[in-house]
């Protein structure tokens, strides 16, 4: 527990002296000091203090005390310390000058230094020495001929190291001459070619050179410098930082249900000693192609819905039900050289040429855009994917459309032909010419790559009836199709079947084919029907009527109400039919060949010599015919036609027909 405060008052003063060094300090001041005391004296003093007989002194103040004892003692000790420090100063000043002027006969510059200016006025410097006399003796006489050979020999191994290091310097600067010469040679060759070289700012003793692109995403083109390190024999070392050393290359890849049908070439690895303007195309391509599968990347992600699937180390997508495309970025060093060459190589290098074509046009829309005056208020965020796996996506299926398309259309006219019809077709691509006229021949390239000219067929079924068919290609809608009737004015298909009039625009393939087939026995019915009516009303040469025409010819022929073919007027169940079939006619989910085998299949009523009923087909494909025995289909029609039912009698016909 802490004590109470206690406030006392302050101890009055002692006239005794208080510490070791006051009480020396009054002793001094006595008369004698120290020197002075007496051990009896003190003693004796002591014993008569104690018993009270000391002998009574003058009693006087502190103040006459001092006035009179110890004035005279501090002067006299002031005075005598006087004295003694410059004694000192002298004897060491005198001995300073001794010790100089005797080292100024050895070490005259630094000796005279310290030494005083009267003592160099009065006494010349190197005047006095220390050193012994030189007494030559009998030994000392035998030794000057082997101290001289001594001497002499360590002066020649001295200079013989000093040559020996002067060699050794000059070899060092030589081999740094020549090292520095074949740094600054290479250096020099890679800037002659184009490349940029410049001091590095966070290492300005170092060159670097820039071996990326200006317009590239930032991320690649702040890794697109490269330091030019020296190596000890002279070479530039190209340290490629974050881009890592290793060469890499996209590889496309095709597909064929699982198997691969086609592959890209990779280039050879370069090898260790290659020139240094091989090694930064080397780095320049590498760090395209990884800036190529970063954007594959980010467009992948916003293609779902044309069937591109992101996997751990590819990129693939589904052009058709049996073809896939994969995009993989991988090492050189990881190719097989001993690859045989597979069918498809063409296809998958085109594509890679494509998409390297496709990332050059995005660098250079880049610049533009940098070029051009922008808003203050507007909005800017990360910049959207590159379009570069969708052209390719949209070029191939337009192609393969096109493709299917002129297969189909071959056929068709093929099948069509087998049965004596005139029918044919020609195909015109439409060149697109948006590009001004000075334009570089890369940028009509690119407008063909990003919007793939329309194609136009045209098709004769019949000479009276033809049309055209328009191929538009659209990214996100695939290839549609168009179609417009063409001249003769009076065109079969414009009253029978004519083209959708408020949306003449077709999806696909599927849609354009059914039309066809819709068409194609709707066009034959007209194109046969005047024969018909030649037949019931027959004229001479003159163009006047000929004789009365036969109980033969003189069935009406109308044509069905469906416009699929001829039927007789009374009964509509003697006559022919047309029909055009084809895998898109009949079946929702075609193969792989969108036009596989178009067939004309025509079916015939009529009357045979006895008076029977007769129902025979007759089929027509691009390979072969049904029945080369019948001939062509305009025998068949003027059969069926002159064989109709008014050659027989009414009652036969309702029999006929009771019996059908």
């Amino acid at each position: 527990m802490d004590s109470p405060l206690n406030l006392r008052p302050r101890p009055p003063n002692s006239r005794g002296p208080q510490t070791i060094a006051d009480f020396i300090r009054r002793v001094n001041a006595e008369p004698g000091g120290f020197r002075a005391l007496n051990e009896e004296e003190v003693r004796r003093n002591v014993i008569a203090e104690r018993n009270g007989t000391h002998e009574d002194v003058e009693m006087v103040t502190e103040q006459e005390a001092d006035d009179d004892t110890k004035k005279p003692d501090i002067i006299a000790a002031r005075h005598n310390i006087v004295m003694n420090l410059g004694q000192a100063i002298q004897i060491s000043s005198n001995f300073l000058d001794f010790i100089s002027l005797l080292l100024s006969k050895e070490i005259p510059t630094q000796a005279a230094v310290s030494i005083s200016p009267w003592l160099r006025s009065q006494v010349p410097i190197g005047s006095i020495g220390a050193t012994q006399l030189d007494t030559p003796t009998p030994l000392t006489q035998s030794r000057v001929a082997d101290n001289k050979l001594i001497t002499i020999g360590k002066r020649l191994v001295a200079l013989n190291e000093a040559a020996d290091t002067a060699l050794a310097a000059a070899n060092r600067l030589r081999q740094e001459i020549n090292s520095e010469t074949k740094y600054w040679q290479e250096v020099l060759t890679v800037s002659q070619k184009g490349w940029s070289t410049a001091r590095l700012p966070q290492e300005p003793h170092d060159m670097g050179v820039k071996f990326g692109f200006s317009n590239a995403a930032p991320m690649f083109k702040n890794n697109s410098v490269a330091p030019l390190k020296r190596a000890e024999d002279g070479s530039v070392r190209l340290e490629y930082g974050r881009m890592g050393s290793r060469s890499e290359r996209l590889q496309v890849t095709l597909l064929h249900n699982g198997e691969v049908i086609g592959r890209s070439a990779l280039p050879r690895p370069l090898p260790e000693d290659a020139p240094l303007d091989d090694r930064v195309k080397e780095a320049r391509n590498t760090i395209f192609a990884q800036e190529l599968w970063h954007e594959i990347n980010r467009e992948g992600r916003t293609l779902h819905g044309h069937h591109v699937r992101l996997e751990q180390s590819a990129v693939t997508c589904a052009l058709d039900p049996n073809r896939t495309i994969s995009f993989e970025l991988v090492g050189l060093e990881d190719q097989d050289p001993s690859r045989a060459p597979l069918p498809g190589d063409i296809d998958a290098e085109t594509a890679s040429i494509t998409l390297h074509l496709l990332l050059g046009n995005a660098h250079r829309q880049n610049q533009l855009k940098r070029s051009e005056r922008t808003a203050p208020n507007a909005a800017r965020g990360p910049p959207p994917p590159y379009n570069l796996l969708l052209p390719i996506i949209t070029y191939y299926r337009h192609e393969k459309t096109l493709e299917d398309c002129t297969t189909f259309l071959a056929a068709f006219c093929a099948a069509l032909r087998s049965a004596g019809i005139p029918s044919s077709f020609s195909m015109t691509e439409n060149i697109n010419k948006g590009s001004s006229p000075g334009a570089p021949p890369s940028e009509a390239l690119m407008k063909t790559l990003l919007h793939p000219s329309e194609v136009q067929f045209d098709l004769t079924i019949t000479p009276a009836a033809r049309l055209r068919i328009l191929a538009k290609p659209s990214p996100i809608f695939g290839t549609r199709f168009s179609i417009y009737l063409l001249h003769p004015q009076s065109n079969h298909l414009v009253s029978s079947f004519p083209p959708n009039q408020t949306d003449s625009v077709y999806e696909n393939i599927k849609e354009l084919v059914r039309y066809l087939s819709n068409a194609v026995p709707r066009a034959l019915t007209l194109y046969y029907y005047p024969l018909a009516q030649e037949m019931r009303n027959p004229k001479n040469n003159n163009g006047e009527a000929a004789a009365p025409p036969t109980a033969a010819t003189t069935t009406s022929w109308i044509i069905h109400q469906d416009d699929l073919g001829l039927v007789d007027d009374d009964t509509e169940t003697f006559g022919i039919r047309f029909a055009f079939v084809s895998s898109h006619t009949h079946n929702d989910n075609p193969g792989d060949d969108a036009a596989t085998e178009p067939e004309l299949r025509v079916t015939g009523d009529f009357m045979d010599k006895d008076g029977k009923r007769i129902h025979k087909e007759w089929k027509w494909t691009a390979g072969n015919v049904d029945g080369d025995s019948n001939g062509s289909l305009d025998e068949i029609v003027k059969h069926i036609l002159a064989n109709g039912p008014s050659s027989l009698s009414a009652a036969a016909a309702a029999a006929a027909v009771l019996s059908a």
